[in-house]
């Protein structure tokens, strides 16, 4: 059960310290796109996403999409808030945490994975040695396989599901 707890369980993105993090030794941050950084199907980043993803680059942080979404929706979204992205990424799957922080030159201590989902985005990157962050998901709004997801969050990981924008 190691595997699914996050490091940081924050209720929304902003709720992570920027400063904090970095003097941990945080230097990327993989951010899950759907209902994390953005609503589900839509390219653009929250309000909030881009003051973080703002916050973050002063600070000196990488922040890159890490997403399951396919290739043409991530580079979408990508190319709308200026972020380098890996889509298709499988995850829960490690194999393309390590590709991407080998790839862009961190070590896996170095790297925040940040998502809305235990079974993906914190069992992901916890798998892969990574600091791992759970948001509240942005919108009830998504992808039926992830709404049976989230019911097995319930019964496994006994998390409490409050969505941001009360869908």
């Amino acid at each position: 059960m190691k595997f699914l707890k996050p490091d940081l369980d924050v209720g929304r993105l902003g709720d992570i310290d920027v400063s904090d993090i970095y003097d941990k030794g945080i230097r990327c941050i993989f951010a899950d796109l759907d209902n994390t950084i953005a609503l589900w199907r839509r390219p653009e980043l929250t309000g909030e996403a881009a003051a973080f993803v703002a916050a973050a680059r002063e600070k000196g942080i990488s922040v890159v999409i890490f997403t399951n979404a396919k290739e043409d929706r991530a580079r979408e979204a990508a190319w709308e808030a200026g972020l380098a992205y890996y889509a298709l990424a499988r995850k829960p799957f490690p194999f393309k945490y390590h590709k991407a922080i080998a790839e862009l030159g961190y070590r896996k201590s170095e790297v925040l994975a940040v998502g809305d989902q235990i079974f993906t985005d914190v069992l992901g990157g916890n798998l892969a040695g990574c600091t791992t962050a759970l948001t509240s998901p942005l919108s009830g709004n998504e992808f039926a396989g992830t709404k049976a997801l989230r019911f097995a969050e319930k019964l496994i990981a006994g998390r409490k599901l409050v969505y941001q924008e009360g869908g």
